[in-house]
């Protein structure tokens, strides 16, 4: 097992994970998009953007393009190279604010999550359109994987928090 470091709330370290991985000339057959972050105060990620749609969301998107080309040449036709991005049941209360996506005119945790992941529904539903179209040997799935005890409750409420204590070992993964 092999690390490379890679910081997706930084388009930097993207880059250069990319760059790095490239000069390994491995094969890419699996990509998991799952970092994240969820109801965070308002706060903006190294390169100025709001930090759910710069992590969850452009972080994913950057590194899925850059790594398009390593999973098209390890695709192949009996076996597809695969692309799954980890996203939620909260985009169906998602809103795309095309005018705002940085959330900049009046800024809610859960807007902003929603917006992050409803953006990562509907990038990986257009993606897996394009791979189609082009016969390519790669498929872009996205997944919801239910409620999971993770750290990603850290910044909800704290009654929220004594409820997710007592009840999660019945009801999370």
């Amino acid at each position: 097992v092999e690390f490379l470091y890679c910081d997706l709330a930084s388009m930097k370290s993207i880059r250069q994970f990319v760059q790095q991985f490239r000069a390994k000339n491995c094969p890419l057959h699996v990509l998991v998009n799952n970092a994240g972050v969820m109801l965070v105060p308002e706060r903006k990620t190294e390169d100025g953007f709001e930090e759910h749609f710069g992590l969850n969301y452009l972080g994913h998107f950057l590194l899925t393009n850059l790594l398009l080309d390593a999973l098209k040449q390890s695709g192949t036709h009996s076996h597809n190279a695969r692309i799954i991005t980890v996203s939620s049941a909260t985009h169906y209360v998602g809103k795309l604010h095309l005018n705002d996506l940085q959330s900049r005119c009046s800024y809610s945790p859960h807007g902003a999550y929603a917006q992050s992941k409803l953006a990562l529904v509907l990038f990986t539903y257009r993606l897996q359109h394009l791979l189609t179209a082009n016969r390519s040997h790669v498929t872009a799935n996205v997944v919801d994987p239910g409620v999971v005890n993770t750290e990603l409750y850290k910044h909800v409420f704290w009654v929220v928090k004594l409820v997710k204590w007592m009840t999660a070992w019945l009801f999370f993964k």
